[in-house]
């Protein structure tokens, strides 16, 4: 759960952008109606907003994009998914936030797929769920966001990509306003 086992892989940028504050996060968090995860916090506070490692975009509470900004990317996530899931409710076995258990987005990848926390517990606890929107749906991997990130750069989670991930999609490309 820390933020150093990824910089080691990924390194951030030496001034990432749209990092807000403290203040900004209570904010967010009372918009949302929960607290969220530390190494979440963490993330966004060491890299920004951009492109992870080629292939993963992480909201960003501070983000000024509507495509990449937290809070609007969990509103029109989970009305998507709220669609979805009542025209085929088997397809989506969870709960949506703020229902809790509860799945709240944090991100998605270049292939279309989203990911979620699994809100049972306290935010430390949350782990990750992916939803592959081309076919296997979802996955649960009983880790945090960032042990999740690092660990399919590590080849120790298989990538919803194909050859994913090489050495040199260790790289954060930082987006500016």
């Amino acid at each position: 759960m820390s933020i150093h086992r990824l910089t080691a892989l990924v390194p951030p940028p030496a001034q990432p952008s749209e990092v807000g504050s403290p203040e900004r996060w209570q904010q967010t968090e009372q918009q949302l109606g929960t607290p969220l995860p530390s190494d979440y916090r963490d993330f966004v506070f060491t890299y920004g907003s951009g492109l992870f490692a080629r292939f993963y975009r992480v909201y960003n509470p501070f983000a000024a994009s509507e495509y990449t900004a937290l809070v609007p990317s969990v509103e029109r996530t989970l009305f998507a998914i709220r669609e979805k899931k009542a025209k085929w409710p088997e397809e989506v076995p969870y709960r949506l936030h703020p229902e809790r258990p509860g799945l709240l987005p944090w991100g998605n990848d270049e292939n279309g797929s989203e990911y979620y926390w699994l809100t049972e517990g306290p935010p430390h606890s949350w782990f990750v769920v992916s939803e592959n929107v081309r076919g296997e749906g979802f996955r649960e991997y009983g880790r945090c966001m960032t042990d999740f990130l690092a660990e399919v750069l590590l080849g120790k989670i298989r990538a919803l990509a194909g050859d994913y991930p090489q050495d040199d999609d260790r790289v954060f490309e930082a987006w500016t306003k």
